[in-house]
């Protein structure tokens, strides 16, 4: 096969030095973050800038807040890039690379238990899209949030969050330098941003076992929408889409531990989101492979295979076709 109808060797090669790289942060920063500056109040404890936070992190979410390099073999795309760099001039590969970070800003929680708690909760990522093989920019979009959260109990966490999302390089691609099976719409050249409200719910159903070797299910779902104007963190002209503001997203995470906790372990997880804006239609997203170290909600490394089938990841507001098998690193944050 050529190198269009497979994830390419280069490409694969530079993902796993990129786990190279970075398996020295993990060793960094997945010491105990009680090491931040705490302060008592009462039976209450006051801790500032942690990085480690309750609500999790979804391992399937295609726009999630991590730090991730992944090698993606498109097997469709509305945007076909009408350039010779690739196969037969198609676009057949992307390296995609989300270096992000998520902080706890402030946390509060029971002196007795810092396992719960409410915080106030920051995180951003840059998805920076490249054409496999020789790398040249595609894309790059921004999500932030800003979000207050929280576990109540040990088996259900909680969070508000006000999100951002936009969209940079690019918005040129329906122009007539790509070709696009799809009729474009020239209203959607003013919504390459949009900011929602999102409330959210993670839970670990299993939890009531009382084995933690059998904890290994947790379920969430999202809520979200944006309110189209102007909101208390900005000002947004969001008049095309003045009656389709609505998103959901759900999904659910298996994780498989070994009986040895330096082996690590196994994961599979499956997101599934919805927009209004294109009436509902699901956008599936499924991965799996190995994990480290063992512990649920924390920083580790996660490698494995990543399948996508939905709304086109980058230039995402033409509410685009694609589908993709993908290797990925990333450590979560």
């Amino acid at each position: 096969m050529s190198g269009a109808d497979r994830l390419t060797k280069y490409d694969m090669k530079k993902v796993l030095l990129t786990l190279i790289a970075i398996l020295p942060a993990l060793c960094l920063t997945g010491q105990d973050s009680a090491s931040s500056f705490t302060f008592p109040l009462g039976s209450w404890e006051m801790r500032l800038v942690g990085l480690e936070n309750f609500y999790p992190t979804y391992l399937a979410d295609p726009l999630g807040t991590r730090f991730e390099v992944s090698s993606q073999r498109i097997l469709y795309g509305d945007f076909e890039h009408a350039d010779p760099v690739n196969s037969e001039g198609r676009y057949m590969n992307k390296l995609v690379i989300f270096p992000g970070v998520r902080i706890s800003l402030f946390r509060f929680s029971p002196a007795a238990r810092p396992d719960l708690g409410v915080e106030v909760d920051l995180g951003m990522t840059l998805p920076t899209i490249m054409r496999g093989g020789n790398h040249d920019l595609l894309g790059v979009d921004g999500i932030y949030y800003f979000a207050i959260g929280g576990n109540p109990t040990r088996w259900l966490s909680l969070r508000f969050s006000k999100h951002h999302i936009c969209t940079h390089i690019g918005d040129e691609f329906p122009s007539g330098s790509v070709e696009s099976p799809t009729d474009y719409d020239p209203n959607t050249t003013q919504l390459p941003v949009r900011d929602d409200f999102i409330f959210s719910a993670a839970a670990r159903p299993l939890f009531f076992l009382k084995d933690r070797h059998l904890d290994i299910l947790q379920v969430y779902g999202d809520f979200g929408f944006f309110m189209p104007g102007a909101d208390f963190m900005g000002d947004r002209q969001n008049k095309p889409n003045a009656d389709a503001w609505l998103n959901l997203q759900g999904g659910m995470e298996l994780e498989y531990y070994f009986p040895n906790r330096y082996f690590g372990g196994l994961f599979t997880a499956c997101n599934v989101s919805a927009y209004q804006q294109n009436a509902f239609a699901p956008n599936i997203s499924v991965n799996g492979g190995y994990l480290f170290p063992q512990e649920r909600n924390k920083r580790r490394v996660r490698i494995g295979l990543h399948y996508y089938n939905g709304r086109s990841l980058s230039n995402q507001f033409y509410n685009r076709k694609e589908k993709f098998i993908a290797f990925f690193v990333a450590l979560d944050v």
